[in-house]
């Protein structure tokens, strides 16, 4: 418990049995005047405090209050403070000095309520992710062995933004079949060469070689 814990425990302390004797000693005074018996004049000054008492417990645990707490603190407080003005002399000096106690638990039950309510609980604000800047121009493909019956020399590039096709090492007959059948079931040049993995050009070759 740090210093400032402790000497705002203190005053609350000091407040409240202030408060409570007053209370007590002036609300006993009134009962016997009003013609209630010692014992009830002694007990009914505990109904007032213990009202207070749980109005205050109520109000200072750091939850948000409900209007009953706020109910039973502040009628408890009217009748203490009533009391006090009452038996105090008629002048505004002493009805004044009587009344101070109970002002003074008023006063300091708000500061506590007021000082116990946790404040609202702001959600950080996301962090916006950093967008990764693209390259200036297109990744270069890494070089691919060519394939065993490509020809020496440079080779026609296919149009379009076609996927490269996945080379495959194959004779030139059975590149030659693969390419009857699948001109034979309808598929163009371009999609057969793209099929097999090489160029229309070289599909061409291998074709021209066979006639």
């Amino acid at each position: 418990m740090n210093a400032r814990r402790l000497a705002s425990l203190a005053g609350t302390i000091a407040v409240t049995v202030v408060a409570a004797v007053g209370s007590y000693d002036h609300m006993r005074t009134l009962a016997l005047e009003a013609g209630q018996s010692p014992l009830l004049a002694t007990i009914l000054p505990l109904s007032v405090d213990g009202l207070i008492l749980v109005g205050t417990l109520a109000l200072g645990d750091g939850r948000r209050s409900r209007w009953s707490a706020w109910l039973a603190f502040l009628v408890g407080v009217a009748a203490s403070l009533a009391a006090n003005v009452i038996v105090a002399d008629p002048d505004p000096v002493s009805r004044v000095v009587s009344a101070w106690p109970a002002v003074a638990l008023l006063l300091t039950v708000e500061v506590l309520a007021r000082s116990g309510k946790a404040s609202p609980v702001v959600p950080p604000e996301p962090v916006a992710q950093q967008a990764v800047p693209a390259p200036d121009g297109p990744e270069e493909p890494a070089p691919t062995a060519a394939p065993a019956d490509a020809p020496e020399g440079p080779t026609e590039a296919p149009s379009g933004p076609v996927e490269r096709p996945r080379r495959v090492r194959r004779t030139v007959a059975e590149t030659r079949k693969l390419a009857t059948a699948m001109l034979a079931d309808g598929a163009t040049r371009e999609r057969a060469a793209e099929a097999l993995g090489i160029t229309p050009r070289r599909l061409r070759q291998v074709l021209n070689a066979a006639a």
